[in-house]
């Protein structure tokens, strides 16, 4: 495996309303800046994380993640800040993670949540935590899984 970089642009999915609200939780990009060139910059990156959702507009915490792999296949931790309560983003995981054919497996709902879902030979443990009124952190946390045998 080979530590994989996080500079790609930002991929677009699908628009995912949040529980009946009005906001809404997106994951497309937004808009970037200029570099010192005066060219466009590109948005940051999360193309390459196209087995999980990511919401519009998180932004990656790099003193905190750590990606070996890359596709399909990547695990490590992938540590966000989203701009939406804690809430919203259980509902947006809940609501998503089966959209990338990913199977509940357990969740635990209180100040700090843990979702953990599996996907093939993988587990994902999702960490949500409150960060102020209206914004969250996000611990996702890919391993290797291997089922015991019966």
């Amino acid at each position: 495996m080979s530590f994989f970089s996080l500079g790609a642009v930002l991929s677009g999915c699908t628009l995912a309303d949040i529980g009946g609200g009005s906001k809404t939780v997106r994951t497309s990009a937004p808009t970037s800046g200029d570099d010192k060139n005066g060219s466009p910059t590109p948005p940051p990156a999360f193309s390459q994380f196209s087995d999980v959702p990511v919401p519009a507009n998180a932004r990656m915490d790099l003193d905190k993640t750590i990606i070996l792999g890359a596709e399909d296949g990547w695990i490590g931790r992938l540590a966000l800040t989203t701009s939406y309560p804690l809430t919203e983003m259980y509902s947006f995981y809940e609501r998503e993670m089966p959209n990338f054919s990913w199977d509940r497996i357990t969740v635990v709902r209180s100040s700090v949540t843990t979702m953990t879902y599996s996907r093939g030979g993988r587990i994902a443990t999702i960490t949500l935590q409150p960060s102020g009124s209206s914004s969250s952190i996000v611990d996702f946390t890919v391993s290797p899984y291997k089922q015991a045998s019966k």
